[in-house]
């Protein structure tokens, strides 16, 4: 009888005459562990690994919910977070995803800084990998921060660089967007006709795209311009179809601007009937809690509207809000708009 330990190791005894019977070939036994732990670490491994995809997943999450309350500041952490854990997996498709979502919210909080070394990163990333999608993204980004800080010719130039890989990519996506940012880079520079020709180019390639967000960011952009070359019946037609396309992919930050163009360009024709439409629906859509970036506009165009009313009271006291968020945010042109405003209420409404 051969016994469970005896056929494991290859030896069987006969119990009768004493005798061993030795096998002709026998496996060490430590050879025959080894694949074992290889495999248990292994599990091990892709245990941690899935556990750390998780986590990142849930600091995904928690940067949706903080987004979607406006809260900035917990959004850029939570991203950030789940960045440095996919670094830690060298999961780079995952980071490039993280990369985007943490550098557009940075330049909405105009951290231009933190942008930057995010930015930066994924440019290095995407040169290793030979990612031209990734690099012409990163090349329009760095450019965008390097116009948000004065620095124009760093700006085009990484702009232009990331408009010659879309035209070897032959990407209108990608087409559209540098020529915007271009657009933008003209306009900073205060050459109005070459930011309009830029916008209008991108126009043309975006309505070959499925970006409608970018689309409506072009009709804004050249509803801006065309109100400054002193064109406001274009401007009003640009801001119209910002407004619509906003309204049909429900993006809160292209249409607030849209309806701000519009209700400047009727405050400017004093529609008091037009602007009363846009005001209200400004304040409808304008989240109770929303940052002083999207409350401004609505301050302003409600002291707009109570002026052309002759309610001064109203007026001066919206007006009086718009400066304090004007301030907040460091909104230069639009601060001294309002202070404008209130010098001409306190003309028209003497102090007693």
């Amino acid at each position: 009888m051969t016994s469970f330990a005896s056929r494991v190791l290859g030896i069987s005894l006969l119990w009768g005459s004493g005798a061993i019977a030795v096998p002709l070939i026998a496996t060490p036994a430590l050879a025959q562990t080894a694949p074992l732990e290889q495999q248990l670490n292994m599990r091990r491994h892709e245990f941690e690994r899935n556990r750390e995809r998780q986590k990142a997943e849930r600091f995904l999450e928690v940067a949706d919910r903080e987004l979607a309350w406006s809260r900035m500041d917990g959004a850029i952490a939570a991203w950030q977070a789940a960045l440095d854990i996919y670094s830690s997996l060298g999961d780079q498709a995952a980071m490039h995803q993280v990369m985007e979502l943490l550098t557009k919210t940075l330049l909405a909080e105009n951290r231009f800084a933190e942008a930057e070394t995010v930015i930066q990163q994924q440019l290095t990333l995407a040169r290793e990998q030979a990612n031209d999608t990734v690099q012409m993204n990163a090349l329009n980004n760095l450019g965008v921060v390097y116009l948000q800080l004065g620095q124009f010719e760093r700006g085009t130039t990484a702009i232009t660089a990331a408009l010659d890989i879309a035209e070897a990519l032959d990407d209108p996506a990608g087409l559209g967007r540098s020529r915007s940012n271009l657009g933008l880079a003209a306009r900073l520079s205060g050459d109005l006709e070459a930011a309009r020709d830029q916008y209008e180019t991108a126009l043309l390639y975006r309505t070959q795209t499925s970006d409608q967000v970018g689309l409506a960011n072009s009709y804004n952009s050249l509803g801006a311009v065309y109100r400054e070359l002193g064109n406001d019946a274009r401007a009003l037609v640009m801001y119209q179809r910002a407004r619509e396309t906003a309204l049909e992919e429900t993006h809160l930050p292209t249409l607030l601007p849209a309806l701000d163009g519009l209700i400047g360009i009727y405050a400017d024709r004093e529609d008091i009937g037009m602007l009363q439409t846009y005001v209200a629906e400004r304040n409808v859509i304008t989240p109770k809690l929303a940052p002083p970036e999207q409350q401004l506009g609505l301050y302003i165009g409600l002291g707009r509207y109570y002026a052309l009313l002759e309610d001064y009271p109203r007026a001066q006291t919206a007006y009086e809000e718009a400066l304090v968020l004007a301030e907040v945010i460091g909104a230069a042109s639009k601060r001294t708009f309002v202070l404008n405003q209130l010098q001409d209420l306190a003309l028209l409404n003497p102090t007693e």
